[in-house]
């Protein structure tokens, strides 16, 4: 009997200690916001003029391929411009996730053209999140996509 009286107060408790860790990761990652990482262009890839996205994802992140990926893959046409994505898969970069202290996926990050962060998402980021945000690190828009 008072293992059925138990149950909620340990769920309780499970579901604060999570809400309090992604309480705390939200408040790391959000000082990272205005400081810059990775000046260096990755190969391959011209320097930036525009602002962009670094976009965490794993293998098995069933979010990451069912919805953040479409939403990012509609970002041209949301636009009227094409916009540098860059895809991070944890597991063979982990490194890259600890410096901008990835614990969340998936996690988009907004980059202004001098690579320093704009804006982090942690979790799903909507089409229209992004385009905001894109748009407030400085990407211009044609005039069909500004209306």
């Amino acid at each position: 009997m008072t293992l059925v009286l138990l149950a909620p107060l340990v769920a309780l408790v499970i579901v604060g200690a999570a809400s309090y860790a992604l309480q705390l990761q939200r408040r790391g990652q959000n000082q990272l916001v205005g400081q810059v990482f990775d000046t260096a262009e990755p190969a391959g890839v011209a320097f930036q003029t525009d602002p962009s996205i670094l976009y965490f994802t794993g293998v098995n992140c069933s979010v990451c391929h069912v919805a953040q990926k479409p939403a990012l893959a509609s970002l041209p046409e949301r636009l009227g411009r094409t916009v540098s994505i860059r895809e991070v898969d944890v597991a063979n970069d982990p490194a890259l996730a600890r410096r901008y202290k990835v614990l969340t996926l998936p996690t988009t990050i907004v980059l202004r053209p001098d690579h320093s962060i704009s804006a982090i998402n942690a979790g799903f980021a909507p089409a229209d999140t992004l385009r905001r945000q894109l748009v407030d690190a400085g990407l211009s828009l044609t005039e069909a996509a500004a209306v």
